[in-house]
């Protein structure tokens, strides 16, 4: 999709680069670099960075006017189909915007209007600050986040990556307009700052996006600047012991996670401990995941990865299981198994398996503008080399397997080491001791040597016509009777095959089987086990799961366009000869049953469950998508066995594939498909799928509602929606638009204004009989009442006096704009082509989106709120 030897640089008056890269698609994207992140702040300015990054959606004439902010910049975003946003992380805050290619030119000029330096209304800083506080909330509810921000605050004592990027609440308490104005004006200066835009460039379209940023961020709005000079204290990489902590928290399982300090990016050990984490605990065929989970059955899960931000980053380790009591047997075997490492030295394959997955993610991320943009970036400002990609992957390949070991020697090291053990609240007197014991005897302090890498190898650091979102593609029947979806994109370096066919929980006849016959449908065939079937995609960068929904299961491959033979060809072989075996259903089953029973450890899962099972009380749309602990129980192999014979047959299949590959090669392999299909069940013998009748209308409102105790409670509001092809789903969606977004009514009204919360969204789900609406919002306690209030208030409004000429147009533009920003990767067209053709959509119903969309009248959107949000009775569901 781009070639990155086609990057252009150029410098604005006050010496701002600004990245250009040519992008083969219907899409454009522009980032706003600011090389500021929470890893700047001092002290009582925690939170800071983050904070600005809220503020500066702001209004920038707020302070001018004296009128709260409006959203008036998200709303012109959102009106030219633009979807806007930022992060903050340690060393930068990023603002970007994609929208389609045809509005690049306005939706630049919208977007930087942020840039311009501003003031901030006191007003708008307390509403914001709110809303933060809520987010912060939202995040001491989160058991992951809990877990790996005590792994930081352990792993960095000194370094200001131990610190929250959001900050604390006495920081954001204490934090004033004055105070957060001065942070803002000390580093957000022309010397710090960066522009990416990435798209379909012309010769007029480069000058006039140079002169539009020119005008938005030149010398005449930011002058040449020298930014602050901050020096962060370095964090020392060996300590005298491994510090361990207990975490209590609202859990119903223990995770056991480990940090190993190791050195920058720069740093020429980097690729060999890269692949040591990736041959420890990177995919199915790691060795953690081969002997916690497949060996030995006492892990969920176990994983390793690398996180390097710009200074020092760590090696982390993370392992879970179902009891308290197997957590001695999982730590003595996952720091057994590390360890082995140092002298079972990894094998040319493994090496190789992790060099290719790092070689692909480089070409999976050139399938979205969003991607080819967030690269560049991290490339020019983070690690300070557009090259180093490159270099840095010849780096990786000439690894070798004694150097990997020697790395796990080096930095397997307690003196480098933090621990954090996760357990439920109740054990907060858990004995550490015994884990102690274990460090001692497993890890032992090393001397390194001063580089690993082999001596002399180092390591250097205008608007164009209105245009519609086409796609051709071809639709047809095979002769077995499949449907075919086929799309042709020669620039593409990937390709995705999508395979769907009625079931689901729509039509399982045990809850959740259908799940567990997706987890297991890749796990073993005749001839192949699920360790060489995994070794083989891992081997080739490649993806290979099955999945299920609520009316459709399937398989989809998804691999780099250069190994289609070969990926074609275990597709064909999975697809047909699908064996189940039992000790991989073992394994699924274990791993559901854990997903069961952490449930509410997750409030917002929680809140989605209880409100699917109190709207629908006949139809299986209210089940659980993994079923429940009792429909676990009573699953076996032998029914998933019959269930994909049933479900999978050649007449009832939907084939779809994106990608690079002649349309001559993809018939050949359908032919080869097709006859391998003697080994599903026989063509003519048809699979009586249930006949269902939608849900019946609520006669009373429903209410649910389950007492966690927790920082924040979850909120849903809803009822019964529509079928895939009603007739009303375009003015659904168009309302589910003018609702959300950052300019959407209820993100002005709930968030903007009244600073209820810092999530809040309207949901939607068509089905094959009525799916769903609602609203999602998460809000304090003592904010429940009026949350629930004011998002009745907002749909009654929209109901009787509908929406504006302009707030109608947004939201069309808004829904367009992602349609095209979410159908960019093969793997994301396929899917959408295979389950569109599933349903009964033809590439006609496809090309007539365009004009359904903008046919939806004012008139229908009050319609359609008042019908599906306000006048049936409706379920309110509430965790936290």
């Amino acid at each position: 999709m781009s070639d990155p030897h086609l990057l252009e640089e150029f410098k604005l008056s006050n010496g701002i680069p600004v990245l250009l890269q040519n992008y083969d698609g219907p899409v454009a994207a522009c980032y706003w670099w600011n090389q500021v992140g929470s890893a700047d702040e001092i002290g009582p300015q925690a939170g800071y960075a983050h904070f600005l990054e809220h503020m500066l959606f702001k209004d920038a004439s707020a302070k001018e006017t004296g009128k709260s902010s409006q959203g008036r910049l998200a709303q012109a975003i959102e009106s030219l189909g633009g979807d806007i946003n930022a992060y903050t992380s340690f060393d930068q805050t990023v603002y970007h915007v994609t929208c389609a290619e045809h509005h690049w030119e306005k939706v630049f000029g919208q977007f930087s209007a942020m840039a311009k330096p501003q003031s901030f209304l006191k007003s708008d800083f307390t509403r914001e600050r709110e809303v933060i506080l809520e987010e912060l909330r939202k995040n001491d509810d989160s058991p992951g986040r809990q877990l790996f921000e005590k792994l930081f605050e352990l792993t960095y004592r000194t370094h200001p990556y131990g610190n929250p990027v959001i900050g604390y609440v006495k920081t954001l308490k204490s934090a004033s307009v004055t105070t957060l104005e001065r942070f803002y004006r000390e580093h957000y200066c022309s010397a710090k700052m960066g522009l990416i835009l990435v798209g379909p460039l012309t010769e007029s379209r480069k000058k006039n996006l140079l002169t539009q940023a020119e005008k938005f961020y030149g010398k005449k709005i930011y002058p040449v600047a020298k930014p602050k000079k901050l020096v962060r204290r370095p964090e020392k990489p060996l300590r005298a012991k491994p510090e361990i902590k207990l975490l209590p928290f609202d859990v119903k399982t223990p995770t056991l996670a480990l940090a190993f300090r190791v050195p920058n990016l720069k740093h020429p050990d980097v690729p060999a401990i890269d692949l040591l984490a990736g041959i420890l605990g990177n995919g199915e065929v790691s060795r953690f995941y081969q002997k916690l989970f497949y060996g030995t059955s006492i892990a969920t899960d176990a994983q390793a990865g690398v996180y390097i931000p710009g200074d020092d980053g760590m090696l982390y380790f993370q392992a879970e299981t179902d009891t308290l009591e197997k957590l001695p047997e999982l730590a003595e075997q996952l720091f057994a198994e590390a360890n082995r490492i140092k002298t079972d030295w990894p094998t040319a394959e493994e090496i190789q398996r992790v060099v290719v997955n790092v070689e692909s993610e480089r070409f999976y991320s050139t399938q979205t503008a969003d991607g080819i943009a967030s690269r560049i970036g991290h490339l020019k400002f983070t690690v300070g080399d557009i090259e180093f990609d490159r270099k840095y992957l010849d780096d990786l390949k000439s690894v070798t397997p004694e150097q990997v070991g020697r790395a796990a020697a080096v930095y397997l090291d307690p003196r480098r080491m933090s621990v954090v053990l996760m357990v439920p609240k109740d054990q907060k007197h858990y004995d550490l001791k015994p884990l102690a014991k274990l460090i001692d005897r497993h890890f032992q302090i090393y001397t390194p040597p001063k580089v690993l890498i082999p001596a002399g190898k180092k390591m250097k650091a205008g608007e164009g016509n209105r245009s519609q979102f086409k796609l051709p593609v071809e639709m047809w029947q095979s002769k077995s009777g499949a449907k075919i979806a086929y799309l042709e994109r020669k620039s593409s370096p990937v390709m995705s095959i999508y395979l769907s066919a009625f079931g689901g929980v729509r039509s399982e006849t045990i809850p959740g089987l259908s799940h567990l016959m997706a987890q297991t449908w890749t796990k073993g065939t005749t001839e192949m086990d699920s360790r060489q079937i995994s070794t083989f995609i891992e081997g080739n960068a490649a993806s290979l799961e099955g999945f299920s929904g609520r009316n459709s299961v399937g398989l989809q491959l998804t691999g780099l366009a250069r190994d289609w033979k070969k990926l074609s060809s275990l597709f064909t072989h999975v697809l047909s000869d699908a064996q189940f075996p039992g000790s991989e259903w073992s394994h699924s089953k274990r791993v559901t049953e854990d997903q069961l029973k952490t449930v509410e450890d997750h409030s917002s899962q929680l809140c989605s469950k209880l409100f699917l099972e109190t709207l629908y009380e006949n139809h299986p749309y209210g089940r659980f998508t993994i079923g429940d602990l009792d429909s676990l129980a009573r699953s076996k192999v032998e029914d998933a066995r019959q269930t994909y014979r049933n479900w999978i047959q050649p007449h009832g299949l939907t084939l779809s594939i994106s990608g690079p590959v002649a349309r001559s090669d993809f018939q050949a392999w359908l032919n080869e498909l097709e006859g391998s299909f003697g080994h599903l069940n026989d063509a003519n013998k048809k699979y009586a799928f249930p006949k269902l009748e939608s849900e019946a209308e609520l006669k009373a409102p429903r209410w649910v509602e389950k007492s966690l105790g927790r920082e924040q409670i979850h909120i849903i509001v809803g009822g019964l929606g529509v079928q895939h092809k009603s007739e009303e789903r375009f003015a659904l969606r168009i309302l589910q638009n003018i609702l959300g977004g950052q300019s959407g009514r209820l993100f002005i009204e709930l968030r903007e204004k009244k600073s209820l919360a810092y999530t809040v969204a309207p949901m939607n789900f068509e089905g094959l009989e009525r799916g769903y609406v609602g609203t999602y919002i998460a809000c304090g306690p003592s904010k429940r009442q009026e949350a629930i209030l004011g998002i009745r208030e907002v749909l009654e409004i929209l109901a009787k006096k509908g929406p504006s000429e302009k707030e109608l147009l947004r939201a069309k533009e808004f829904y367009l704009g992602q349609r095209a920003m979410e159908l960019q990767s093969d793997s994301s067209l396929a899917s959408h082509f295979g389950l569109q053709l599933l349903y009964g959509f033809t590439a006609e119903d496809e090309a007539q989106v365009f004009s359904r969309v903008q046919s939806v009248t004012a008139q229908q959107v009050r319609d359609v709120c008042e019908k599906y949000f306000l006048l049936p009775h409706q379920v309110t569901s509430v965790v936290g």
